[in-house]
């Protein structure tokens, strides 16, 4: 049985044969996502939203000499499909692809990957696996962050999504919330109404790929979530990592739907996510370290918050988790219940859990986390102070200035996970990057006219 680290090694093994075929970087994963959704939708057997669209099956079969006209025909015919979200999805698809025998290698080699398990987040598990290597292997980079499967699980599980939910994502991705939520709440074929938006077009598809493929509906917009009106949603749970390390100029339509304006993204996307969300509704965000801290519009931001939320828990997230960067982040859980009183802190940091490629967030790290917060969604259940997991009262804060970067005011005399190895490793990776990221820099400078520059 193949593992989804062993897919994503063999089909990134297949995009030798899109390179050979004059394929970008850039291109690779929207051709094999075209192909693996093909694939994919034969195997989950969801044929009929596919009526009238040729099967994997008989492209697999077409000769040689017919295969690339077959496969153009096949995107052709899915993108007049009867079904619209078929249509949707294969609206702006085309192949790349010139050689009829890099598609028969493609073909093959996809055929023969086992499938035959049922992997929930499959198809997001194995996209962020490739976009992982096109960025490690790309000085160019994929320009995304992907949620580690982990954390995805343990924000859904805290905030237990049901079925009479409405379920947002500003920031989707490739779905992965939202597919965890909609499964969590599925009481029979019932389940929460899911709702998000994505930018980029690529991944958006990916997304619309991804919801299908599971079995669930939901309505996933293409575009600029920072251009819509979050009022207008009035959402119950809010669950989202939006893009960090993105500071540019709003435009003035986007400006205007803040209450608090700024250039900063993070903090455009905080007020996005609090302000869609109804009374009694709740959210998770990720965010980077400094919008906890900030002084100007992010400290605006909090004290609002914290004057018409209930900013009821923080958990600080060690660094290491989301691949190339090094941006420390936390989550923040609040409900739009009551203003806060007491916020709590669990420190996943503190304890000096070094994270790696070979040690990654898992589920059981989260654990304690889960059970910490307790049974009530919206963080009201009594809680437990314990050495990661401490409450700041609300004017405690204002003696800190009202910073919500909170570390713990205990020692930890046990650091758990933490071996000479897994700091060997870290250090090693460390250097590495720095090493790959110095080597790129110095080719680019040589040779500033390179034939592989993005077009």
């Amino acid at each position: 049985m193949d593992t989804v680290a062993d897919v994503v090694r063999r089909l990134w093994g297949l995009c030798n044969f899109l390179r050979d075929d004059g394929i970008s970087y850039h291109e690779y994963l929207s051709e094999l996502s075209t192909l693996l959704f093909l694939k994919l939708a034969e195997e989950r057997a969801i044929g009929v939203q596919l009526a009238g669209v040729p099967s994997w099956t008989s492209l697999a079969h077409t000769s040689d000499a017919e295969l690339l006209s077959s496969y153009r025909q096949m995107i052709w015919d899915a993108r007049t499909a009867a079904n619209p979200k078929i249509r949707e999805i294969f609206s702006e698809t085309e192949t790349r692809l010139k050689s009829p025998h890099a598609l028969r290698k493609l073909v093959t080699g996809i055929s023969e990957i086992d499938w035959y398990t049922d992997r929930s987040h499959i198809v997001g598990d194995i996209y962020e696996g490739l976009i992982e290597k096109n960025a490690s292997e790309s000085r160019y980079g994929a320009g995304q962050y992907f949620t580690p499967r982990a954390l995805v699980e343990a924000m859904v599980a805290v905030t237990q999504p049901t079925h009479s939910d409405s379920v947002y994502d500003p920031a989707a991705g490739t779905a992965g919330f939202l597919i965890s939520a909609a499964a969590a709440s599925q009481a029979g074929n019932d389940y929460a109404k899911i709702a998000g938006q994505e930018l980029v077009p690529d991944v958006h598809r990916m997304a619309l790929m991804n919801i299908m493929i599971h079995g669930f509906e939901g309505d996933l917009g293409v575009g600029d979530t920072l251009s819509l009106s979050p009022e207008r949603l009035a959402v119950t749970l809010c669950l989202t990592n939006p893009p960090f390390g993105v500071r540019g100029g709003l435009a003035p339509n986007q400006q205007n739907l803040l209450q608090y304006p700024t250039s900063n993204k993070q903090l455009a996307f905080l007020q996005h996510a609090y302000t869609s969300l109804e009374e009694g509704g709740r959210a998770a965000v990720v965010v980077p370290d400094n919008v906890l801290f900030e002084s100007g519009v992010a400290s605006s931001i909090r004290s609002h918050m914290l004057d018409n939320y209930n900013v009821h828990t923080i958990l600080r997230l060690p660094p290491g988790i989301f691949y190339a960067t090094g941006v420390r982040t936390s989550v923040l859980f609040f409900a739009k219940t009551q203003p806060t009183e007491t916020v709590w802190t669990y420190d996943l940091r503190s304890g000096g859990t070094s994270y790696t490629k070979k040690r990654q967030l898992s589920s059981s790290d989260l654990k304690y986390f889960i059970s910490s917060y307790g049974p009530d969604p919206l963080g009201m259940s009594p809680r437990e102070e314990s050495e990661t997991f401490y409450s700041t009262s609300r004017k405690e804060l204002g003696t800190l200035g009202e910073t919500l970067d909170i570390p713990s005011p205990r020692s930890f005399t046990h650091v758990p996970g933490l071996t000479p190895e897994l700091m060997v490793d870290s250090l090693i990776e460390q250097l590495q990057s720095a090493l790959d990221m110095a080597r790129d820099m110095a080719q680019i400078i040589s040779e500033p006219y390179s034939r592989d520059l993005p077009r």
